[in-house]
């Protein structure tokens, strides 16, 4: 039975467990994201037991209520001329700070109704992953985060992981598989992946819970990290696919929670894994259709299939496309009919416009076919991807219109992810065509005259067969790197794998047959190039996976920053200008606090940004984009709030003076100019951490921590009725060695006390004065309906 859902809400009935969800920029609630995570709750928890469900926004708790603003007014990614608008840019802090205190009141407010005894799991996609994160380091008491079961951070902006990030012309740690892993990393392909769009939060967990979090960040997803341009986004809307990080986050939560619970309430969770069959992002088919004139009846026959297809691409989150191939010398040697679509109706309309013709001998042009469907099809990235072949003839090896062979296109499979093929064929004909489906690790269907039924066969091995995986999507390393391959992702749709077969340098001969799911190999030279792994399950079905591998010297990065950076606002505009003695191969990346907001040209020197919030003080940045769309180091520059002339007070007109009456003494209000610091430690690494402690300041005030001389906000806590105040704050890993201030301002003026920042070794790219991540998000377009998230600065909370 399906579990009993509370009322939604903060006054729904107390339950098993408090379910919050917080959805991404740009949505509104119940969408995507948050429908599939609560659908998978509801899967999971089962009768007698209860939850009770909030998604953060639905209601104003305390004055705060979550928008979950979309970030418009962003200008193309190429060239946009002399003038650049921040956008939403500052209004995305105050979404998040909505976030994290409507969450923080939820969780206080929910506990004090329920009993000490509440347990929560916590989700989050994009904007609303930051918000949890946040609100879990920043805002919850160590015995709030013990009620928490479990948090599912899904495409973070301030995600972390220091195991991939890469030391100056060095490689990720993570990059040659074996490394120390972060303990909240879940699926993660993209081995450098290091931090979010909006920087790294430092810590990204509180000290003694990293392990109540999971995160989950897909290849080609700019917003958490994995890409560094905003046009290579696709990965950012697959967090709600079938078997992706909301199914597994889930199934995680549950688990944390099954063993929370009494031994009598535990069968009432369901953490049975469930596989899925296809890849991550769905099956890719492609069918060849030898349209020569034998072939008359097979197509005919084929054309039958289409219901059939139909079902199978619906429950695949499949996609189809049709290949016609004949021969050299005939009207058309081979085309693409219908290229990959997750509908069948362009599929079967142009089924039926294929008729048998052409031809007249044998050998045919397939291994021309297969090259122009690998090559002229849009696959998917992550997706399962296969070939079927109908047929009734051989085929030229090497073919006759473009030199193909049977190595090349077995070589180009892998290299597609790889693309297996499965010949439809008589039986006579099974042991010609074995060497073509073995070198792809598909298989021959066997037609006993029934072409139709052969078909459907062909499409039940492809979804029943196992499911390889890796854990990276490319692994580096220099020259005599042990690498480490991690298959235990990898699992069997319909029964077990019971053999892997690896081959360290693709090319197709399996150097270890029989090895374990997690093997290592060692590279000796320079390569550039493919390894693959192949499974087999106990039923006898066979796939393979493979990756690419670079073994050499790491590229240098762009780090050629603006030589100088001034900045003049008025308004809401500002101007900036700049010196370079180098002009980058692309363009300039602007930022502003720390947001890209657009690009100018690579020979411009001066742009004008507008739509500010001068209230504050606002960071500019310009940082150097290359041809490769690497992005350099940038120069930073800021601009102050404008100043507010006081309005002259009117001299009064002097009266009579009287003799006052004595009042008593007060004791006069502790302020900024009575208070005091210390530091946790006099010195302190790039990057290191130190307790900030103030006294004799005015009670219950809020604090801002700054490190200058330039102004770097570290933290923000409140002062106790006592007048003290301790708060834990990350030194920046850009900050220059040297001699530096820590700055505490609050309304009533600033207290200062000097700190020293040195290291070992000076950082390469320390007098830059600044870092320009290595992301660049540049535009809105069809990323902020997916929920992207596009800005790091935080204003200060009230």
């Amino acid at each position: 039975m399906p579990a009993t859902a509370a009322t939604t809400g903060l006054d729904g009935e107390c339950a098993t467990v408090e379910v919050v969800f917080a959805r991404g920029s740009g949505q509104g609630t119940g969408d995507g994201e948050a429908e599939r995570f609560r659908a998978q709750i509801d899967s999971r928890v089962k009768a007698p037991l209860s939850y009770n469900y909030y998604e953060l926004g639905s209601q104003k708790i305390d004055g705060f209520q979550y928008p979950a603003v979309k970030v418009d007014g962003w200008e193309s990614g190429t060239g946009v001329g002399a003038k650049i608008t921040s956008g939403g840019a500052w209004r995305y802090g105050d979404s998040v700070n909505q976030g994290v205190d409507e969450l923080d009141r939820y969780i206080e407010k929910r506990i004090a109704k329920c009993g000490a005894d509440t347990k929560f799991i916590l989700g989050g996609y994009s904007q609303g992953a930051q918000v949890i994160g946040e609100t879990y380091v920043e805002k919850l008491t160590n015995s709030e985060r013990d009620k928490v079961v479990f948090n599912v951070l899904l495409g973070d902006p301030k995600l972390y992981l220091p195991e991939g990030e890469r030391p100056f012309l060095g490689t990720a740690p993570a990059c040659t598989g074996k490394y120390t892993k972060s303990e909240w990393r879940r699926d993660v392909p993209v081995c450098e992946t290091d931090g979010g769009s909006l920087g790294a939060r430092k810590p990204y967990l509180p000290a003694s819970f990293t392990s109540s979090t999971g995160l989950w960040c897909a290849d080609a997803d700019f917003v958490c990290g994995s890409r560094k341009v905003f046009w290579d986004n696709d990965g950012h809307g697959t967090y709600k696919n079938e078997g992706a990080g909301i199914d597994k986050g889930v199934r995680e939560a549950v688990e944390r929670l099954r063993s929370a619970l009494p031994a009598e309430s535990q069968d009432d969770l369901d953490i049975k894994f469930y596989p899925v069959k296809s890849g991550t992002t769905g099956l890719d088919v492609a069918f060849l259709i030898d349209s020569t004139g034998s072939m008359s009846g097979q197509i005919e026959a084929a054309k039958g299939i289409a219901s059939t297809l139909a079902t199978f691409v619906q429950a695949n989150r499949g996609r189809v496309a049709l290949i016609e191939y004949r021969d050299a010398g005939d009207e058309f040697t081979a085309r693409i009919l219908s290229p990959l679509s997750d509908t069948t109706d362009d599929f079967s309309a142009q089924l039926s416009t294929v008729v048998a013709d052409g031809g007249g001998d044998t050998p045919e042009a397939l291994l021309h076919a297969l090259t122009t469907t690998f090559n002229g099809l849009g696959w998917r990235a992550g997706a399962t991807k296969a070939a079927i072949v109908l047929t009734d003839a051989d085929y030229h090896d090497p073919d006759v219109v473009d030199g193909s062979t049977l190595a090349s296109v077995a070589q180009r499979s892998l290299e597609i992810d790889p693309v297996n093929v499965y010949p439809v064929v008589s039986e006579w004909m099974a042991d010609y065509y074995a060497p073509l489906a073995e070198a792809t690790s598909g298989k021959v269907i066997t037609d006993s005259g029934d072409t139709t039924a052969a078909l459907e066969d062909a499409l039940t091995v492809i979804e029943e067969r196992p499911v390889p995986t890796l854990e990276f999507n490319h692994y580096y390393g220099p020259v005599g790197s042990t690498i480490r391959y991690d298959a235990t992702g990898s699992y069997s749709v319909s029964s077990e794998i019971v053999k892997w077969d690896w081959d360290w340098n693709g090319d197709g001969v399996y150097d270890l047959e029989g090895g374990t799911s997690v093997e290592e190999h060692v590279y000796d030279s320079e390569f550039d190039g493919l390894v693959q792994l192949r499974v087999t399950d106990k039923d006898g079905l066979i796939a393979n996976y493979s990756v690419p591998v670079t073994i050499g010297a790491a590229p240098e990065p762009t780090t050629i920053p603006a030589d100088s950076l001034t900045v003049s606002g008025s308004g809401s505009e500002a101007t900036l200008v700049w010196e370079a003695s180098v002009t980058p191969s692309k363009a300039w990346g602007i930022t502003v606090n720390g947001v890209p907001v657009g690009t100018v040209d690579a020979e411009a020197r001066k742009v004008t940004v507008g739509d500010l919030n001068r209230t504050e003080t606002v960071e500019f940045g310009v940082a150097p984009i290359s041809a490769e769309d690497e992005v350099g180091t940038s120069r930073v520059a800021y601009l102050d709030p404008p100043v507010v002339e006081p309005t002259p007070t009117p001299t009064p007109t002097p009266t009579a003076t009287s003799t006052p009456t004595p009042t008593p003494s007060v004791t006069p209000t502790p302020s900024a100019s009575t208070a005091s610091l210390s530091l946790s430690a006099a010195t302190v690494e790039p990057g290191g951490t130190l307790t900030v402690s103030g006294k004799g300041f005015v009670a219950s005030v809020p604090v801002d921590i700054w490190l200058h001389s330039t102004p770097v906000l570290l933290g923000q806590t409140n002062v106790s009725a006592s007048g003290s105040f301790a708060k834990q704050v990350t030194i920046p890993s850009t900050t220059t060695p040297g001699m530096h201030e820590v700055v505490v301002s609050t309304s009533n003026g600033d207290v200062t006390v000097n700190l020293e920042v040195r290291t070992a070794s000076a950082a390469a790219l320390g007098a830059t004065g600044g870092t320009f991540s290595p992301w660049w998000v540049v535009g809105g377009l069809g990323a902020l309906v997916l929920g992207a998230v596009l800005i790091l600065w935080r204003r200060k909370r009230a």
